[in-house]
């Protein structure tokens, strides 16, 4: 099985826990200016939040996901 790297970006949010890559406001992974995102409103993004969505649900179905990624919430 092959895996892309993962982008890496810098930004800061309360809601954010770092060793999960999971928005604790959502409940769900984290993937910055996606629908109910505090960032969305006031950010700008050079991939559209759903593009990036799809990239990562896309890992996760090839089963490259980061290690403590959580499936809470599905």
């Amino acid at each position: 099985m092959e895996c892309e790297a993962l982008a890496v970006s810098s930004f800061s949010c309360p809601n954010f826990e770092m060793e999960r890559d999971y928005c604790m406001r959502l409940r769900t992974d984290c993937v910055p200016g996606r629908p109910g995102c505090v960032l969305a409103k006031n950010s700008v993004f050079a991939v559209p939040a759903d593009e990036r969505i799809g990239e990562k649900e896309e890992a996760k179905r090839r089963g490259c996901a980061r290690p403590g990624d959580s499936q809470q919430g599905t």
